[in-house]
């Protein structure tokens, strides 16, 4: 199968000499053309780094592949769908081929709806578990033989949903409970091989479709709030740090940890405060 980018950009002002940590190192992230994922892209290109996304629409693809590049960063754009395993696999050694050995891969695709349990179909439920839990270890599995060993970096987006049960959420909050043991058991197998496994846990952020899709009325975002110890919606930008912390020498010894970026919304309900 022959797979090839449908946008590749060179940064317009590429520093050969720069001093980011980033700078130059290999980053492949699914769900990177909108969101969070684009937030974590933007804030590694700005870094010098060669940023990879993964989606499955090609227009938003080109439209967040300029702008990665405006922000510094030599990138890349893929058309796949992290559950077919076939072509993200060709993607995959397409990306190897032309960039090096993987340093740091981020799994932030993700699908999500608001539903009662009892209304949610099976093909329903196991969309969201094939997107989200499965699309994260075909990604992982098959990125492994193509990382960079040792020092190459695994992380997964997971959510509060994943320790906190939430109404309307049941599929959503069971994808993301397997996506935090899926980063422990590969963080304990994986760790012989010097690559380094952990997840971020956002909570509501701005801009979002996750959060639009969350707080579909004034009432309920003043309810999501309310629920939040900190009372205010996060910023892609806080996802990013949390990433870009948990892929650097700083966290060098920190594998198979969920870090809860979330505003304290996994703590519980605040109504009684």
């Amino acid at each position: 199968m022959t797979i090839n980018p449908v946008a590749q950009i060179e940064a317009p002002e590429r520093n050969e000499h720069s001093t980011h940590e980033f700078a130059g190192k290999v980053v492949v992230i699914s769900g990177g053309s909108s969101g969070i994922g684009l937030g974590i892209a933007l804030h590694l290109g700005r870094q010098d780094a060669n940023v990879v996304i993964l989606g499955r629409k090609p227009e938003k693809l080109e439209e967040a592949a300029q702008a990665i590049a405006d922000a510094g960063g030599t990138t890349a754009g893929y058309s796949v769908d992290v559950r077919d395993s076939e072509r993200l696999d060709a993607t995959l050694e397409d990306i190897q081929a032309r960039f090096g050995a993987i340093d740091l891969v981020v799994a932030a695709a993700a699908g999500n709806f608001f539903t009662p349990a009892e209304r949610i179909s099976p093909n329903g439920f196991k969309t969201v578990i094939d997107i989200d839990l499965i699309g994260t270890f075909n990604l992982f599995s098959l990125a492994l033989p193509r990382l960079r060993k040792p020092g190459a970096s695994l992380i997964a987006i997971s959510a509060p949903q994943a320790q906190r049960a939430m109404p309307l959420q049941a599929h959503a909050c069971t994808a993301k409970a397997g996506i935090d043991m899926l980063v422990k058991c590969l963080a304990l197998e994986w760790g012989v091989h010097g690559v380094r496994v952990n997840a971020v846990s956002p909570g509501p952020i701005a801009g979002t479709e996750g959060l639009a899709r969350l707080s579909a009325s004034p009432e309920i975002e003043r309810q999501v709030l309310r629920n939040t110890a900190l009372r205010r919606f996060g910023e892609t930008a806080h996802i990013a740090n949390a990433v870009a912390f948990l892929a650097s020498d700083k966290a060098e010894y920190v594998t198979g940890t969920i870090l809860d970026c979330d505003g304290g919304m996994r703590l519980g309900n605040l109504d009684l405060l």
